[in-house]
């Protein structure tokens, strides 16, 4: 086993607001193999098990626009740990982060199951990691795990199905290129979280929630490739990139990149409803969602494509169902690109 502690690629990006947490925005790691070699720091999660390498684009099965001419390449040859084959990279006291790459996913292969994903939250120690994998077979679907599984049943300990049918028109039909992310949080003691993205779509049933006391609170993040066949499918990545998700509270004001900035809500406190404004300098994939103190999702108000520019949104106190929130106190967070901002709202009654 390899693993080493990242070194930061880039400087801390802090955006803070007088009063609102602050989200501290730290590039970890990132990965294009255009060096035509894999960082030396990719190790394997089982003994003995095959390692990622850098490729030609060319022996991919579709070329990646974007991709250069080198791509990571990840296959378990011999079929062995059930076909799955996990390389991983950074130290194993890692939280909070979010890992995102270009990913070929297969879809209906003709030669068996072919899955590829990300993982988070690796530890070879505990015999333990969370992989997201597409699974675009029959079951249409992006299943969300643990490693760990019932001695009995054999069935994961953790286990979560994003279901085609609850992303109508997200998942593919045909073989290529697509973008994967995960975020995870430990939140407390009791709790770890995390969010699921597939093409810049965050998947429905997001955030989700493991609070088994068997659970990782901390680990490596990782490629994962799984397959039926007896002598292996390959998988196939670029582009990743590991980002810090760590949250504190400072009541200092920061800079903030021009152009880029989220305003208090207005009023505040409020009832029953409030305005939220912010700015883009670039255009790109937005969110903007209400959160609980634990981190629970309580409604996405913005999921979209937007260009730069100001935009102004209500919120009226209700979660996704339409139900009325009790009063209490919740945050509201901005996410477009590499930056996340969250600022703290309170509902009153």
């Amino acid at each position: 086993m390899r693993i080493i502690t990242i070194t930061l690629c880039a400087a801390i990006m802090v955006i803070s607001f007088i009063g609102s947490p602050t989200i501290y925005a730290q590039s970890i790691f990132t990965e294009d193999f255009e060096s035509g070699s894999p960082d030396p720091g990719w190790g394997v999660f089982y003994a003995n098990e095959d390692e990622v390498t850098a490729v030609p684009m060319s022996n991919a099965p579709d070329i990646l626009p974007d991709g250069g001419n080198y791509v990571g390449w990840l296959q378990d040859i011999d079929a062995s740990y059930t076909g799955s084959a996990v390389a991983i990279n950074g130290d194993f006291t890692l939280k909070n982060y979010s890992i995102e790459a270009d990913v070929y996913c297969y879809v209906n292969h003709p030669e068996g199951s072919a899955y590829t994903g990300l993982v988070v939250y690796a530890d070879t120690n505990n015999h333990d990691f969370y992989k997201m994998r597409a699974d675009f077979d029959a079951s249409d679907r992006i299943n969300f795990s643990g490693l760990k599984s019932d001695t009995i049943t054999y069935l994961p300990l953790y286990s979560h199905n994003f279901l085609g049918s609850e992303n109508p028109g997200l998942f593919p039909t045909i073989d290529g290129w697509h973008k994967m992310k995960v975020e995870v949080k430990t939140l407390n003691a009791d709790s770890t979280a995390f969010w699921c993205y597939f093409d810049n779509q965050l998947l429905y049933g997001c955030p989700l929630y493991d609070t088994n006391s068997t659970r990782n609170t901390s680990g490596a993040f990782g490629l994962y490739t799984f397959q039926m066949d007896a002598d292996g499918i390959p998988g196939y990545f670029d582009n990743i990139a590991v980002n810090s998700l760590a949250t504190a509270i400072d009541n200092n004001l920061s800079s903030v990149p021009e152009g880029f900035y989220l305003e208090q809500n207005y009023p505040n406190p409020f009832n029953p409803e409030t305005r939220i404004t912010y700015q883009l300098a670039s255009g790109g994939f937005t969110t903007l969602g209400i959160y609980d103190m634990l981190g629970r999702e309580i409604k996405v108000l913005v999921s979209k494509d937007q260009p730069s520019g100001s935009y102004t949104v209500n919120w009226n106190g209700t979660d996704g169902l339409g139900n009325k929130v009790s009063s209490g106190i919740y945050l509201y967070t901005l996410r477009t690109g590499n930056f996340v901002i969250s600022k703290k709202m309170v509902m009153l009654k």
